[in-house]
């Protein structure tokens, strides 16, 4: 017998046209990530993903949304405390859904997370202390290693963000945490849990960001070299999306009619 997980997938921005022509969009660069994911799992797992444009105000009706296990938020180049409709409507569903559908498991993903945090009544600003970007150490606090069910004292993803949550919603923990980023993921029982990174970008994905806003001259030549450079370290996404994958699925029960 094999779980099937029923997933909407809440797409906030579209990837840069380099990027979309050799790894697809965000609906495809999430699919694989949860694939991989579900490939590894210890217990079958059928992956059945919708995606929503946000965006453009498109969102899970009253019925879908009895039928879906999960939704998880993609990440964005879009700030999430902009005063703008398709973020502010994102906002409010996303308010109503954490309040008024308990049995819906959240993952937000980078921009994802910091609209968890502002939906909850959280803060999210601008870091002074600039940009996180490329394969970075987070440091787990006790709540973190608690939850990803480790002795280890940290773990390496893609960070691609400047904007970050700086206040911590009621009733969530912090994960992890990095020199200066102070609260790279939350979690609130097994309701919601979000990631700061991005353990769904492959580093070629990374690099082509990095070349874009070196372009825009976002990020300096020594930066983007530096940057460049730590894209390349090994990584913990494969080992996060399993993690991600167990959280989405674990209160779904095995399907009866897989022969």
């Amino acid at each position: 017998m094999s779980k099937i997980l029923r997933l909407a997938l809440l797409i906030a921005d579209t990837p840069l046209p380099n990027v979309v022509k050799q790894y697809g969009d965000y609906f495809v660069q999430f699919s694989k990530f949860l694939q991989r994911a579900a490939d590894s799992s210890k217990e079958p797992i059928s992956l059945n993903i919708q995606p929503f444009d946000v965006t453009k105000m498109e969102y899970p009706n009253k019925q879908e949304l009895l039928k879906i296990n999960g939704i998880l938020i993609t990440g964005s180049a879009a700030s999430a405390y902009e005063d703008i409709p398709w973020i502010s409507r994102l906002v409010e569903f996303m308010s109503s859904i954490i309040n008024d559908y308990p049995k819906i498991r959240i993952v937000g993903i980078c921009f994802g997370h910091q609209i968890v945090a502002k939906a909850m009544g959280g803060q999210v600003i601008k870091n002074p202390l600039g940009w996180e970007v490329a394969v970075t150490e987070i440091s787990l606090t006790d709540t973190g290693k608690k939850f990803f069910k480790t002795n280890r004292k940290a773990l390496r993803l893609q960070e691609m963000h400047q904007d970050y949550v700086s206040s911590i919603p009621p009733n969530f923990s912090n994960l992890g945490f990095t020199k200066i980023c102070a609260i790279q993921g939350m979690i609130k029982d097994d309701h919601v849990l979000t990631i700061q990174a991005h353990p769904e970008f492959v580093s070629d994905v990374v690099k082509e960001i990095i070349k874009a806003r070196q372009e825009k001259r976002i990020f300096t030549s020594e930066l983007a070299q530096k940057f460049l450079l730590a894209a390349d370290y090994d990584d913990d996404s494969t080992w996060i999306g399993q993690k991600c994958v167990e959280f989405l699925t674990g209160g779904i029960e095995p399907d009866v009619t897989d022969n």
